[in-house]
């Protein structure tokens, strides 16, 4: 789960403001970099490990006065909120101290009783979610009746922005995302409308629910349930086991808003696919306010649209705000860019809908203009973040929002070395004669950007005059990002790169770099497969097969690739391990009974390591286009790769 990885969930440690007489030390320093992004108040994590049972505080030391900041320690994770303004390119600097600390007035608290989960920022209730199913209003049919939604969702001043079962769909429940047109073994289901009978969504209770200086949060589990008929809804046929994270996260005094993160994993429980087929509303949603209509609300997306003329496109946010009881307030609500078919469709009710009154529904709809297909036994995961504000938001804050949570700052731990401090990378693009990938500048120059951020020196060439035992003495690890077909000039040249490798040195290997030295079996044992061919170009999703690996730990468990060549290799070493793999089932391939055919059953090997020669060896087959040098998950996923195969090279 995405915040799961950058913010760790449960409570351990709250701490924020030092007291004073009691002896500190310095545990740890960080460095919080904006990144290209001017940054707003956006919640920041660095992995540790920590005594739990210990007294921390957390320090900011940017100017000339200390300043002490609110942290959270839980699951290997230390969580602070990046509270203010941070411009692009400006960095931010804390020191984690071991010393006893004070209360927090402004904390997150979970109350759990009655089915319901309430959560608090301070002393203001500002969110529920209801587990337990609500009783339907008298004289509406009980079928009606579900929970496993969140209501009421209310802004700091306590405005109410959510609603449920109003007469005109008694099926809406405040911030909700039941799939709404699906297929089953040939049968269409309905999880969305539930006057039809053909099935629901059933809320199996909530877990983990925790307070604290930072957030606040929960887990909570849904089964999705399919009924033999509209008149039979004994004995349910289990589909869709559903964990839901919602995280509430801690705001400053004073502050108009706060965030909310919902991270939805859905994992396909039967032999059969259920396949979400495409249609004009399903997912994440919200039905708001009566108090809004047609003439006082504001609705714009992060592309321009509104209320008249946005239904169907995509955006990456959307707006809403009006006048409310409490004043005007309003919620931005945002999809993350490595959702499925991301930016999102959107469904929202257009100008004139529902007699123009009470008319404001909106959804991010994952499947608007194509079929989301939900294997057996796989796992898919969607993240949506929420800020619930009062007063108004303009469009520049919006858009910084949705960049703090899909381009987070990157922290850096500064009192220690890296895993890849000091390491020396030599990077090598030799291609021969053939096929060169249009991707290779952009590509030295994301692995040049990653050597800065992460204290390793680059050196990139096409020379293969390098490959002599004093040219290559002085590195630590080889990356050969899209090399193809003849790489070496000599067979002394080869020669190099293999006692390097058997000397145990490590080696990286990147795309089409399988392509490499086709004629020499060694090569290919030790790359770990052969290139043979690929259908053409295309989204399609690849499965996390370990999620232990730093190259892999922090994907979702199955992760939507878009615009990539799926890569068919021969020759796979069986001492491979295998890190991510193919879903074939997702990729259009005409040949494909010509090989693999049913060689690999649904799933093909599309990264790997082996440790057989001596040093590591570690290979993607991803990266084709030079637009994902540029995606924060892939070079992550490189990243991983190179300080896996520095860490333990000799």
């Amino acid at each position: 789960m995405l915040y799961n990885r950058l913010f760790a969930c449960g409570l351990l440690l709250v701490c924020t403001v030092p007291l004073r007489g009691q002896a500190s030390a310095r545990v740890a320093a960080f460095t919080v970099d904006a990144g290209a992004y001017d940054r707003w108040d956006t919640p920041v994590c660095s992995e540790m490990a920590l005594d739990s049972t210990g007294a921390y505080s957390l320090v900011e030391t940017t100017g000339d006065a200390p300043r002490p900041v609110a942290v959270q320690y839980a699951d290997s994770r230390l969580c602070w909120r990046l509270s203010g303004e941070t411009p692009a390119g400006q960095q931010r600097t804390f020191q984690l101290i071991s010393e006893a600390t004070g209360p927090s007035p402004e904390a997150v608290t979970a109350e759990s009783a009655g089915g319901r989960v309430v959560f608090r920022i301070g002393e203001r209730e500002v969110l529920t979610y209801q587990d337990a199913a609500v009783a339907v209003p008298e004289g509406v049919d009980p079928i009606f009746s579900r929970g496993g939604f969140i209501h009421p969702l209310r802004t700091l001043n306590g405005a109410t922005l959510s609603r449920i079962q109003p007469p005109d769909h008694y099926h809406h429940y405040g911030v909700w995302g039941p799939w709404t047109h699906t297929r089953y073994r040939d049968r269409e289901i309905d999880f969305w409308n539930l006057v039809r009978g053909q099935g629901t969504v059933d809320a199996r209770g909530v877990s983990a629910v925790g307070d604290g200086a930072v957030y606040g949060d929960l887990t909570a589990a849904r089964t999705y349930l399919i009924f033999q008929d509209s008149a039979v809804t004994e004995n349910p046929t289990e589909v869709l086991d559903e964990t839901v994270d919602l995280r509430v996260y801690a705001t400053d005094p004073g502050a108009p808003g706060y965030l909310v993160d919902f991270t939805s994993v859905q994992r396909n429980i039967t032999e059969f696919p259920l396949t979400v087929e495409a249609y004009r509303y399903q997912g994440f949603s919200i039905r708001a306010t009566p108090e809004w209509n047609d003439d006082n609300v504001e609705l714009i997306t992060s592309a321009g649209y509104g209320k008249a003329d946005g239904n169907g496109t995509r955006a990456r946010w959307v707006k809403v705000s009006g006048p409310t009881e409490a004043g005007q307030a309003g919620l931005l609500m945002m999809t993350h860019p490595d959702n499925f078919n991301a930016p999102e469709q959107i469904r929202i009710w257009p100008v004139g809908a529902n007699e123009g009154k009470e008319n404001v529904f909106v959804n991010f709809n994952p499947a608007q203009d194509r079929d989301y297909v939900l294997q057996p036994g796989r796992a898919y995961e969607r993240n949506y973040r929420l800020y619930v504000y009062d007063g108004q938001l303009d469009t520049v804050a919006a858009n910084r929002l949705w960049q703090d949570f899909a381009y987070p700052p990157v922290v850096k731990r500064t009192d220690r070395a890296g895993a890849l401090e000091g390491k020396r990378v030599l990077v090598y693009t030799r291609n021969g004669e053939g096929y060169v990938h249009e991707n290779i500048p952009a590509s030295v120059d994301a692995l040049q950007q990653l050597g800065r951020d992460h204290g390793f020196s680059v050196t990139a060439t096409e020379d293969p005059g390098v490959f002599t035992p004093d040219g290559l003495a002085d590195f630590d690890v080889l990356v050969f990002s899209n090399t193809n077909n003849k790489i070496f000039d000599t067979p002394e040249q080869r020669e190099v790169f293999r006692a390097y490798i058997e000397g145990g040195k490590s080696f990286v290997a990147i795309h089409s770099a399988c392509g490499s030295e086709r004629d020499w079996p060694w090569f290919a044992k030790t790359l770990g497969a052969r290139f043979y061919r690929h259908p053409p170009r295309q989204d399609f999703d690849v499965v996390v097969v370990d999620e232990d690996h730093p190259s892999t730990d922090f994907l979702p468990p199955t992760w939507h690739i878009r615009d990539d060549e799926c890569y068919y290799m021969t020759h796979l070493n069986p001492q491979n391990h295998v890190l991510l793999a193919t879903d074939l089932t997702t990729v259009e391939d005409e040949r494909a009974s010509e090989y693999p055919g049913a060689t690999f059953g649904d799933l093909f090997p599309a990264a790997w390591y082996n440790t057989a020669h001596g040093g590591r060896q570690w290979y993607t087959s991803l990266g084709h286009r030079s637009e994902h040098y540029r995606d924060p998950l892939f070079l992550r996923h490189i990243l991983g790769g190179i300080e896996w195969a520095a860490t333990k090279s000799k």
